[in-house]
C-alpha cells in the first residue's frame, strides 16, 4: 500500500466517525470528501464531481418526487386507511397487515414517503382502540425496508449497489432480480415482528398521549418571567399554592435549581420550568405577564397542539432548541421536547437538538401547514389533514403504475433508448405535468443532503478503487475467509453490512463496500484460477454484488442505520435498547437467511 491508500483508509474512518458523532451534516461530509480527494491529488476535479451525475442519484432523486405525487394526492392514506378498517382492534392482527401491507407498497415506493403516511393513522389507530402505538411503529419501519428489498426501486440502497455496479462494469441489478429471496426475508420477517412486537416492545405512548389522554392534558413548558409580572420579589412557595400549574424547576442564570423551594424569590429573568394544562398554561401568559423562552406569547385561542419529529437530515440538528426560531418562521410556538420516550430535564431551549426528537408545537392552521411542506421536520399528529390534492389521486397511481411497468422492462428487455434513471426522470416530470405535484414543492422533496452525501461516497469509493485500498481489503478478506468456501465469504459480507450499518447511514455502506466485494471476487476467482469470465466466477461476483444489496438493507438493530427508523423514534417512544430488543434478533434472522439462501439464489 502507498501513501494515497493510507489516505483514503483514513478519510474513510474520518467519515465513519463523523457520521458516528451525528455532529456534521450528511451534504457537509459529502463536499469535504470530494474537495479532501481533489486537493490530496487522489482523483482529478472531473472525477469527483462525475458522482453527481451518477445514473443511482438520478434514479432516487426522481423516485423522490413520484412518491411525494402519491403522498400528496393521497392515494397511499386511501389504502392504509381501509387497512385500519379492517384490523378490528388486535395487537397482532393490526400488527401483521400493517407489516404486510406497508412492505408491499414499499416494494416499488420510497419506503420514506410509505412509514410517513403511515406513521399519522396508526397514532390515530393506537388512540381508538388501545393498542400501544409503541407495539405498531417499529414494526411499521422494519417492515417497510424488508419489502424495499423485493424490487430494485423498492430502496436506495439496492439501486446504489446497483448503480455502482454498474460503474466498475457489472451488469445492473434487474428489477426482481432480489425477489425470491426477499420475498422468504419479508414473510419470515412479518411473522416474527407479529409474534415478538407485542412482547418486546414496552407500552409507551407519543408525546401527546404521555402528557395526557384526556381532555384536560398537561405540557411542560418553559416561560420566563417578564420585569413587570407580578411574580417578581414573590417568594417561589406561595407562587406555586396560587396557581394550579406545577414547578418542576427553574433557571437563574446558568443555574438550574430544584426543590425544595423554600426561602426562594423570583427575580426578573428567572426561567420557569411549568407543567400544566392548555388553560392553566394560558392564564399564566396573561394574567401574569409571562411569555414563551421563544420570546413570544400565543394566542391560545386560534392555536392548537400538533407533533413535529425533527427530520434526520435537517440542518436543525445539532443546534439548540432557542434557535429553532419557529416563531419567526412559522409563527409556532415550542412548547415541550420529548426524546427517547422522556421528558428531557433541562432547559428546553439550550439543549441540542437530535434527529428523531419529537416537538410539540403550538401553532394556527396556516403555521401547521407551512409547517408541513418543511423537509426540517415530519408532522406526526395531523399530517394526513395536509393531503389536498385527492381528485388526483388516480393520475398519481397510473404514473406510479408506469414507472414500475418501464422498470421491470427496462430490466428484461435491453432499451438503450429508456435508461431507468430517464424512467424515474421522466415519472416525476408526469407528476408534475398532472398536477400532482407542483414544481416547487419538488424541490422540497428531494433530500439535497443525501444526494451530495451520496455523491462525495461515491467519489470515495472511486478513490478506493484506484488507489488500491479496495485490492488490499479485499484480500485480507479473501485471505481469512477463503478456506471456509465462498459462502462463508458471503456470510461475512452481509455480517460486516449488518455492523456497519448500526453505526453509519445504510447509503454509505452501500456504495463503499461495493467496490471491495467486486474486488475480492476478483481477487477469489484468481485464487482459485478461474478464469474472469468463467461461469463460477461471474457467479460468485454477482452474489458478492447482492450480498451488499442484502446486507445494506439490514438496519433494525440501531435508528441511526436509516432514517425510516429515526421517524419512528419520537412518535414511538422509543430508546435505543427498543431496537436492539426487537431489532437486533431481526438482523440475525435475516443474516442467517440470507447466508443459507444467497449461495442457492446464485447457483454457487
Amino acid at each position: 500500500m502507498n501513501w494515497q491508500s493510507y489516505f483514503v483508509l483514513g478519510l474513510t474512518l474520518a467519515m465513519l466517525f463523523a457520521l458516528v458523532s451525528g455532529r456534521v451534516r450528511h451534504d457537509a461530509i459529502g463536499l469535504l470528501l470530494m474537495v479532501a480527494l481533489v486537493a490530496a491529488g487522489i482523483i482529478g476535479y472531473d472525477e469527483a464531481v462525475e458522482g453527481l451525475g451518477n445514473k443511482a442519484i438520478l434514479t432516487i432523486g426522481g423516485l423522490f418526487v413520484v412518491g411525494e405525487g402519491l403522498t400528496r394526492t393521497g392515494a397511499v392514506e386511501f389504502v392504509a386507511r381501509f387497512l385500519m378498517r379492517v384490523t378490528g382492534g388486535s395487537a397482532r392482527r393490526t400488527i401483521f397487515l400493517t407489516a404486510l401491507v406497508a412492505g408491499v407498497i414499499s416494494s416499488v415506493l420510497n419506503d420514506t414517503a410509505v412509514v410517513l403516511v403511515f406513521i399519522p393513522l396508526l397514532l390515530e389507530l393506537s388512540r381508538s382502540s388501545g393498542v400501544p402505538a409503541s407495539h405498531l411503529l417499529m414494526p411499521l419501519s422494519f417492515a417497510s425496508l424488508l419489502g424495499g428489498m423485493n424490487t430494485l426501486i423498492g430502496t436506495s440502497t439496492n439501486i446504489l449497489v446497483s448503480g455502482t455496479a454498474e460503474k466498475l462494469g457489472q451488469a445492473p441489478i434487474g428489477m426482481f432480480e432480489m425477489t425470491p429471496l426477499a420475498l422468504v426475508l419479508f414473510l419470515v420477517g412479518v411473522a416474527y415482528m407479529t409474534w415478538a412486537a407485542p412482547i418486546l416492545l414496552p407500552r409507551r405512548e407519543s408525546l401527546t398521549a404521555a402528557l395526557g389522554a384526556s381532555s384536560a392534558r398537561e405540557y411542560l413548558t418553559e416561560l420566563v418571567i417578564g420585569r413587570s409580572s407580578p411574580l417578581v420579589g414573590r417568594a417561589l412557595p406561595n407562587v406555586i399554592g396560587s396557581v394550579r400549574a406545577t414547578l418542576i424547576f427553574y433557571v437563574r442564570g446558568e443555574n438550574v435549581v430544584w426543590g425544595p423551594f423554600d426561602g426562594h424569590v423570583l427575580k426578573p429573568g428567572d426561567v420557569l420550568m411549568l407543567k400544566g394544562s392548555v388553560d392553566e398554561i394560558a392564564a399564566l401568559e396573561s394574567e401574569l405577564q409571562l411569555k414563551h423562552a421563544a420570546g413570544q406569547r400565543s394566542q391560545q385561542k386560534d392555536m392548537s397542539f400538533f407533533e413535529l419529529a425533527i427530520s434526520p437530515h435537517s440542518p436543525l440538528v445539532g443546534r439548540r432548541a432557542e434557535e429553532l426560531q419557529l416563531w419567526r418562521d412559522f409563527g409556532a410556538v415550542t412548547v415541550a421536547i420529548m426524546r427517547a420516550g422522556q421528558h428531557v430535564k433541562e432547559r428546553l431551549s439550550k439543549m441540542h437538538l437530535r434527529a428523531g426528537d419529537l416537538l410539540l408545537v403550538m401553532a394556527d392552521e396556516e403555521a401547521e401547514s407551512r409547517l408541513e411542506s418543511s423537509n426540517d421536520f415530519y408532522l406526526v399528529t395531523g399530517a394526513h389533514k395536509s393531503v389536498k390534492l385527492r381528485h388526483r389521486g388516480r393520475r398519481a397511481l397510473i404514473v406510479a403504475g408506469l414507472v414500475v411497468l418501464f422498470f421491470a422492462l427496462t430490466s428484461l428487455v435491453k432499451m438503450p433508448w429508456l435508461p431507468q434513471p430517464f424512467v424515474a426522470v421522466l415519472g416525476a416530470l408526469l407528476m408534475i405535468t398532472t398536477g400532482c405535484v407542483t414544481p416547487r414543492r419538488v424541490y422540497r422533496t428531494i433530500d439535497w443532503p443525501i444526494l451530495l452525501f451520496i455523491a462525495g461516497t461515491l467519489a470515495l469509493g472511486r478513490a478506493m478503487e484506484s488507489t488500491g485500498a479496495a485490492a488490499t481489503i479485499a484480500e485480507r478478506i479473501v485471505g481469512a475467509l477463503a478456506g471456509h468456501g465462498e459462502a462463508a465469504i458471503l456470510s461475512g459480507f452481509v455480517l460486516l453490512c449488518l455492523v456497519l450499518n448500526t453505526l453509519i447511514a445504510h447509503s454509505a455502506v452501500a456504495v463503499l463496500l461495493t467496490p471491495i466485494a467486486v474486488r475480492t471476487a476478483e481477487t477469489m476467482a484468481l485464487a482459485e484460477g478461474l478464469a474472469p469470465d468463467s461461469p463460477e466466477a461471474a457467479s460468485f461476483l454477482r452474489a458478492c454484488i447482492l450480498a451488499i444489496a442484502f446486507g445494506g438493507s439490514l438496519c433494525f438493530a440501531t435508528p441511526v442505520g436509516h432514517q425510516v427508523n429515526l421517524m419512528v423514534m419520537g412518535p414511538g417512544g422509543y430508546r435505543y435498547a427498543d431496537f436492539v430488543r426487537l431489532g437486533l434478533p431481526l438482523s440475525l434472522l435475516a443474516w442467517v437467511i440470507i447466508s443459507f439462501g444467497l449461495p442457492i439464489l446464485s447457483g454457487i
